[in-house]
């Protein structure tokens, strides 16, 4: 399912090994999101090894190959958050403050994730 006209390979693989593993639920609903968002979405980190969440202290919701973050803020975050929840995603993570470049928004559409939140849910950054 990786082909197709948003995202690129490099774009979902783990910046550590290049390794990629992606539902193809969550592919689905991130295209169908990015069709309707009718802009384009810099995946900033998609697929990420067990190794590469231990390195970035990060949890591991990206390593289901359910989870991307995805380069937005202001009013285009605003819009693509209510696209997200449409879609199906469970999980919304926030981080909007700080330098522009450095603002996103987590997508998942876990069920659950032992020892986490409660999905669905959202949190800030």
């Amino acid at each position: 399912m990786f082909e197709n006209d948003y995202f690129t390979k490099a774009e979902l693989s783990c910046r550590c090994c290049g390794k990629i593993h992606f539902s193809d639920d969550t592919l689905r609903r991130l295209i169908s999101v990015r069709e309707r968002f009718n802009k384009p979405m810099v995946i900033t980190s998609g697929y990420r090894c067990r190794d590469h969440c231990a390195k970035i202290g990060s949890t591991m919701t990206h390593t289901t190959g359910q989870a991307v973050d995805v380069s937005v803020s202001g009013g285009h975050a605003y819009e693509l958050l209510g696209l997200a929840l449409e879609e199906g995603f469970t999980g919304i993570g926030v981080k909007q403050k700080g330098a522009h470049k450095g603002r996103f928004l987590h997508l998942d559409d876990l069920e659950s994730v032992p020892g986490e939140r409660i999905r669905p849910t959202t949190w800030s950054y």
